[in-house]
């Protein structure tokens, strides 16, 4: 590739990982940004990349070779926007996109998971999100079928952790300390299927370096970590490295509970009212995934990307937690 990589999302959590470590490879990177900061120069190397406007996603692609797509506003927005982006694309001449999907678009699927294009119909969407990421999945399919050359990898994170991350760090650590969250007996002994975020970036430069190879059409890929511990373990191991104490379990009827305190704080919430630490409490989403027993196989990310991930929970976690800026 010998034009500059564009990054949707670059201001993102994964954006930023990726961007991060595509420069530390050297690699000529635009970091799309939604917005460029008021007042003051934008960061070398960063663009506005609005994906609502197709005259910035023109701007943004122009002279690219290749799009790493980590952007995305919100689940009903996500397939109008990667419309827009793709239109972009066409007009520049781009024929390399890396998509970052999710393990969500296997639904509520159980057991052992492969790593087919397109996931099995049989499991149906059970989120909006999932629902969202298999439209985008199956866009991509068809813009790389449109044409001879176009390549994708489209990548498939499982819960994607690491300093930064406000669902699978913050956001449960602050659920820990207000003790609306801990072990969930039955309810908690699906896994997570963890892979931390310094691990996904890595895999989209292997995406990369595999997209200028031979070969054609779509590349689909699950990324999880080498340790995917039960959402009980995972509870218990990040209160330890947040210095904090021991979760007491959540039984079911102080879990039903606490759900049924949480709706109404959840909504004061959303008008930016105090609610303290109900907000924090699980929703039903949440407590389907903490109970879904399935293992995602990685094959694919080893043989067609060269990816295998190598950062272990307790490093993960370490890094997460530590007060200076390095990273894995």
């Amino acid at each position: 590739m010998t034009g500059a990589i564009l990054v949707t999302g670059a201001g993102g959590f994964i954006g930023k990982a990726v961007v991060a470590r595509l420069r530390e490879t050297s690699l000529p990177v635009r970091a799309g940004l939604h917005r460029l900061p008021d007042g003051r120069d934008p960061p070398e190397g960063a663009l506005r990349c609005d994906l609502d406007d197709p005259r910035s996603l023109d701007a943004a692609c122009a002279g690219a070779s290749a799009i790493v797509h980590a952007g995305g506003r919100s689940a009903a927005a996500m397939p109008d926007q990667l419309r827009n982006l793709l239109a972009a694309a066409e007009r520049a001449g781009i024929d390399r996109i890396v998509q970052l999907s999710s393990i969500a678009v296997y639904g509520p699927a159980e057991g052992r998971i492969g790593e087919p294009d397109a996931p099995p119909p049989t499991a149906a969407p059970d989120d909006p999100y999932c629902a969202a990421k298999r439209a985008c999945e199956a866009m991509l399919r068809s813009w790389a079928a449109a044409r001879p050359g176009r390549r994708v990898a489209i990548l498939r994170p499982g819960i994607v952790y690491g300093r930064g991350s406000d669902l699978w760090i913050e956001r449960p650590v602050a659920g820990l300390r207000a003790g609306v969250l801990g072990p969930l007996g039955l309810r908690g002994e699906g896994i997570a299927a963890l892979v931390h975020v310094s691990d996904v970036a890595e895999a989209v430069r292997c995406a990369l370096a595999a997209l200028t190879g031979p070969g054609q059409g779509v590349i689909a890929a699950n990324i999880v970590g080498p340790e995917t511990p039960t959402w009980n373990t995972y509870f218990a191991t990040l209160a330890s490295r947040a210095g904090l104490p021991t979760p007491r379990p959540l039984p079911p009827g102080r879990l039903a509970m606490l759900r049924a305190l949480s709706l109404p704080a959840k909504a004061l919430a959303r008008l930016r009212l105090p609610v303290g630490g109900l907000r924090f409490v699980p929703a039903p989403g949440e407590l389907r995934l903490f109970a879904r027993a399935a293992h995602y196989d990685t094959v694919r990310a080893r043989t067609e990307l060269g990816f295998r991930a190598g950062i272990r929970l307790a490093e993960g976690l370490d890094a997460s937690f530590r007060h200076d800026t390095t990273h894995p």
